[in-house]
């Protein structure tokens, strides 16, 4: 009887054993695979940041479209970047290289320009009205704030900036949701020009808040 009992408890200790190989192998397996996931999306934060950083640090821009196109590849809508911008330049003198803080200047003229066009818009609501008004308002205190500092911006200029940028962006966002209720003719023209200007202030702030890797 003993015996039996020896064997059933070395039977039993090397079940025991095996399944805690098991264990052991399989943590060994999950802890590979949460160590490679972990590994991947760490090399794609490097790889993308290396990505940005070879769009803007490269040789210095000898034209001022060549400066817009790469301060407009930190934007999420670098066509309407590009081609807003170089549209509203192309009324002005100026074709040499433009450093960051004059294509900041130049992105807030564009909104504001677009802005106060919509309105005027005799289509406008009159609660969308008050906001565009108030997004109008805002960018111009950053433009004042921007082209009042001929050495540049500091930290707390740009915080300012961003501020009343993000504020103009807010304004107009909220002007959008309302005209989701609106069911006149009108609204869809006027929900076209809107998501247009927030294009404009979009890029404004994506070039503001990457205003030290562009200079």
């Amino acid at each position: 009887m003993d015996c039996v009992k020896m064997l059933k408890n070395k039977g039993y200790s090397k079940v025991e054993e095996e399944n805690q190989s098991h264990y052991v192998e399989d943590q060994r397996k999950h802890y590979s695979k949460s160590l490679i996931a972990t590994l991947s999306t760490v090399a794609l934060f490097f790889l993308t940041l290396l990505f940005v950083l070879a769009l803007v640090r490269h040789e210095p821009a000898e034209s001022a479209t060549e400066s817009i196109r790469v301060a407009c590849n930190v934007t999420r809508y670098p066509n309407s970047c590009f081609t807003s911008l170089t549209s509203f330049l192309s009324n002005t003198t100026t074709t040499k290289a433009m450093d960051p803080q004059a294509i900041l200047s130049l992105s807030l003229r564009v909104s504001i320009h677009e802005l106060s066009n919509l309105a005027s818009a005799s289509s406008l609501s009159v609660d969308c009205r008050e906001l565009v008004d108030d997004a109008v308002s805002r960018l111009n205190d950053s433009l004042s704030r921007v082209e009042a500092a001929p050495k540049g911006l500091t930290e707390v200029e740009m915080a300012d900036a961003r501020t009343w940028v993000s504020a103009a962006l807010t304004d107009q966002q909220t002007c959008l949701d309302g005209l989701e209720e609106i069911g006149s003719s009108n609204a869809s023209e006027v929900k076209t020009k809107i998501e247009r200007c927030g294009e404009y202030t979009s890029n404004t702030l994506a070039i503001l808040a990457n205003f030290k890797i562009l200079a």
